[in-house]
């Protein structure tokens, strides 16, 4: 009889796995580079509830879709010069 790996709802998919619609977390390093920040910084927004993060014990996550989100609703472009 052969075993077949069934997903199952809410699990994470095995390291190095491609798997469609799923994305993954990111930690406090990836943020401040992808928002061009510190790690402090970050850790400021997080105090402030500027970004929605995770929390699981001492670790935490972030998803970058609901990041980028929350910042594009909640606060404005500016443009300088004009």
């Amino acid at each position: 009889m052969r075993k077949e790996n069934i997903a199952v709802e809410g699990q994470q998919p095995p390291p190095g796995a491609a798997v469609p619609g799923f994305e993954g977390y990111i930690d406090k390093r990836t943020l401040a580079k992808l928002l061009g920040r510190t790690v402090r910084s970050i850790d400021t927004y997080m105090a402030k509830g500027v970004i929605p993060f995770y929390k699981l014990g001492r670790t935490v996550a972030f998803k970058w879709s609901e990041v980028d989100e929350h910042i594009k609703a909640h606060f404005r472009v500016c443009l300088r010069g004009k």
